[in-house]
Order: C-alpha cells, then sequence, then structure tokens
C-alpha cells in the first residue's frame, strides 16, 4: 500500500538506514546518550549503565531485524476490533515493530499495518502521507476506525494527523511511545527537517501544544524516566491524553518491553 519512490530518493534512504545501523551496531547509541545522561544529572552509575546496556541488546537486535522491514508485519492477517498502523521513529523502520506486533498479534488484535515516512522530510508531509494511508486501509478493510501506535518521531506525525490533519474520529486509539510532544534537544544531532521541528520551543512543537484537544480519538503517551533521548521529566501533560510513565527503560527498549504492551494491548482491546 505504500507508494512508489525515485532512485534517489531511495539511496538517500539507505544511506541513512546505514549511518543508523553503524551507531546502534557500535554503541555510539545508546552508550554516548546515557553517558551524558550520568555527567549531566550526576546520577549514580550502576542503575543508567544496565538500562544502557539493555538498551544496547534490544537497538542491536531490532536493528538486525532491519531487513524483515520488506516483508508483513507480525499479526498481518489478523482480525481484530481495528487495524492497527504502527509508525517507526526518526531513521527507523516498520522492522522495529516485529516484538510489539508479535505481542499484539497473540492477543488476537490487527491487522497490524507498518507505515513508512520519510523521516528526513516534514512532519507535515508526513501526516498528510499518513492520511492517505489510513483511508486506504479503511477502504481496503472496511474498518470504520483504526488504532495507531507510534514510536518516537513517529507518534509526533500521528498526533499531527489526529490534531490538525482531520483524523479525529478516524482513528479510535492514538499511543505514542517516547514521543518528543514537548520537543527534544537531542534532535540537534541529526539531519533534515527533524533537527528543527522536533526541538523544544519550535513552531511545530508550539502549534501541536495549541491545537484543539481530540474529541473522538483516545490519546495515550508511554514513556520512561531512564529514556536518554526522551525523557519523560522533559514532556509535560497533554490535554485530554492519558500518560503513562515507566522507570527503567530506554528509547527503544520501549518497543520490545512485555509492560508496554502489555499497557497497548489493554487500551487497543477495547
Amino acid at each position: 500500500m505504500q507508494r512508489r519512490h525515485s532512485v534517489r530518493h531511495l539511496l538517500w534512504r539507505g544511506g541513512v538506514a546505514a549511518v543508523s545501523q553503524a551507531m546502534l551496531f557500535s554503541g555510539i547509541y545508546p552508550l554516548v546518550p546515557h553517558a551524558m545522561r550520568v555527567l549531566q544529572k550526576g546520577e549514580k552509575l550502576e542503575r543508567p549503565l544496565r538500562t544502557a546496556l539493555a538498551e544496547w541488546g534490544i537497538s542491536a537486535a531490532l536493528s538486525a531485524c532491519r531487513p524483515a522491514g520488506f516483508l508483513p508485519l507480525p499479526g498481518a492477517r489478523k482480525q481484530g476490533p481495528r487495524p492497527i498502523i504502527v509508525l517507526h521513529g526518526y531513521a527507523m523502520n516498520r522492522a522495529n515493530f516485529v516484538p510489539l506486533a508479535f505481542r499484539l498479534a497473540r492477543a488476537e488484535l490487527g491487522p497490524i499495518i507498518g507505515f513508512e515516512y520519510w523521516t528526513l522530510g516534514r512532519t507535515a508531509a508526513a501526516a498528510r502521507q499518513l492520511a492517505w494511508f489510513v483511508d486506504t486501509v479503511l477502504d481496503r478493510t472496511g474498518a470504520a476506525q483504526v488504532d495507531i501506535v507510534g514510536h518516537s518521531m513517529g507518534g509526533v506525525v500521528a498526533r499531527y494527523y489526529v490534531a490538525l490533519g482531520g483524523g479525529d474520529g478516524e482513528v479510535a486509539n492514538l499511543i505514542t511511545l517516547g514521543s518528543p510532544h514537548a520537543g527534544t534537544d537531542v534532535s540537534r544531532i541529526g539531519v533534515g527537517h527533524p533537527t528543527r521541528e522536533l526541538l523544544i520551543g519550535s513552531k511545530l512543537v508550539m502549534r501541536l501544544a495549541a491545537a484543539p484537544t481530540p474529541v473522538h480519538t483516545k490519546v495515550t503517551t508511554i514513556l520512561s524516566r531512564a529514556d536518554a533521548l526522551v525523557p519523560a521529566a522533559g514532556q509535560g501533560e497533554i490535554a485530554g491524553a492519558e500518560r503513562i510513565v515507566f522507570d527503567d527503560l530506554g528509547h527503544v527498549s520501549l518497543l520490545g518491553s512485555r509492560q508496554v504492551a502489555k499497557e497497548i494491548i489493554g487500551r487497543l482491546s477495547r
């Protein structure tokens, strides 16, 4: 259901993927940002070190799954209450959702469908593509609504669609994992429009903060205090949204956590 891309676009995507893979397998992420967290916050080393090592393990494992992004996710043929669309984060792809999709499928939820978007582009453009994708899913499945689970930047794209792109009502439940709704200083490290749009105090962040509260879509934000990229302490409450905060999960570990999956299943089963 994805649109075709130009050769130039695919080469850019390949380059971004290669850099992302190198950072994850080498340990530049997550060891560097977690070390900076220890130095800046003066935290004791033992607990952040355990979190960082666990984050490195799950990040490397999910990166190894990247080629599986060409295949349907687990649960692609399941028939649950509503189709579930999952949105990956910056420089990632839908294969990051393999563990979570497996658990959702075991809970008889689905079909589970991955949406790919250009993470170096504008959030508004990705939200417009998401709107088209949702309409396509609804048309092909005959469903009245979809659920959306977005990780990191993917959650911001989905929130933009719900709050400003006409998605309120098309989406029954929006659940975001480690998403920088209030922005994050870490977005300075990178390339593309997110380096500006996802900064604390950016025009995009302020526009989303001023957007009307969704009337029909239930919004849940899931965060972690141990997330070195989008720590829960830097993300305020969103009006009308449910907020769930964990203590010891890294940014990518949110995708592999059984506890997080349980919270998501509890909300999407209704």
